[in-house]
């Protein structure tokens, strides 16, 4: 890793760790366990990948109808399929960790099944 990733590393570490020592003071770092974190993650990236998505929508929609230049909506939606991409990696790669806290039977077991119904049910959708 770069020195640069190595000291943005740091610096997340730094705050989630400020982030627990605060939660605990206010006697909420239940809120905060592994599972509730991942499921934070989780569903951030869905948020994200759901306005990535409106914005394809919104440049096809621009290409198909406007009058605009095409080569530039097309490298728009060349990048743009790329950040999609990237997204849905990672949360296929934030699922799979949620499953394995999970699976360790970290927290109690009313918050684990619900998390894993929250997980089950929240789907991105995309109209055609």
């Amino acid at each position: 890793m770069s020195k640069k990733k190595n000291a943005q590393k740091k610096v997340m570490n730094e705050l989630k760790n400020q982030l627990l020592v605060q939660a605990e003071r206010l006697g909420i770092k239940d809120d905060y366990n592994p599972i509730a974190m991942e499921e934070m993650k989780l569903d951030s990236i869905r948020k994200i990948l759901g306005d990535l998505y409106m914005e394809r929508a919104n440049l096809e929609y621009e290409l198909n109808m406007s009058g605009t230049d095409k080569k530039e909506a097309l490298i728009k939606l060349e990048r743009l399929s790329r950040y999609i991409h990237k997204a849905e990696a990672l949360i296929k790669r934030h699922t799979r960790k949620f499953e394995d806290l999970i699976e360790k039977g970290m927290g109690d077991v009313k918050k684990t099944r619900r998390a894993v119904r929250k997980l089950d049910t929240a789907r991105v959708r995309v109209a055609a």
